[in-house]
């Protein structure tokens, strides 16, 4: 895959593996950034940004449009704090925070643990509902929630109709495609978008 922007997947859905993404560095703070995807539209920078983020030092600080929030999920590593800028909370693994701003701040006051901090960063136009998120394990059969808009597999791996979804990557659904069943025994994060929300923002 050479990109992983686009106004939406060319087909109801597109595999994107982070091993194959560029990683970019940070602005502010050490580490790195791997764009996972971003929806865009004419006349907006985008709707819907996806990003793992990898953070190294003791502070970091992303920034995002002004009309933008964004949704920060834990993923792996020392515990960070995250927030706003004058307001930063834990955030562990499996946990999200929701921050109201263009602007999140992370911190790691005690680096008890070696490696990086793994979060995953879903940055959204502030005029509508909020995206959710949720933890889930797979085994068998699933069928996903119809505003699901992006799988990140975890551990494990999933079948798509033949298609492998294996671990360290995510699986990005058009708006209002139908659902696909997947199938396979993996532990992962879904990541919704209200439906009437994209349709309002991705019209040209």
């Amino acid at each position: 895959m050479t990109t992983t922007s686009a106004s939406q997947p060319p087909h109801p859905h597109q595999i994107v593996h982070f091993g194959r993404l560029p990683r970019l560095p940070l602005e502010e703070g050490e580490g790195g950034t791997r764009e996972i995807w971003t929806a865009s539209v004419p006349g907006l920078d985008f709707i819907w940004q996806l990003k793992l983020v990898e953070l190294r030092g003791p502070t970091a600080t992303l920034h995002a449009p002004s009309h933008m929030h964004q949704l920060v999920v834990g993923m792996s590593g020392p515990q960070v704090l995250a927030g706003p800028v004058n307001r930063q909370l834990p955030l562990r693994r499996d946990q999200a925070m929701l921050v109201r701003s263009p602007t999140t701040v992370f911190r790691r006051p005690r680096l008890r643990m070696a490696g990086a901090s793994r979060v995953l960063v879903l940055t959204f136009v502030s005029d509508g509902p909020d995206p959710t998120f949720s933890f889930d394990t797979f085994s068998g059969v699933a069928t996903l929630p119809p505003d699901t808009r992006a799988v990140i597999v975890l551990e494990g791996a999933l079948d798509l109709a033949g298609e492998a979804v294996p671990s360290e990557s995510a699986l990005i659904l058009a708006a209002r495609a139908p659902r696909p069943l997947v199938v396979g025994n993996a532990r992962v994060v879904i990541l919704s978008l209200d439906d009437s929300t994209v349709a309002v923002a991705e019209t040209p």
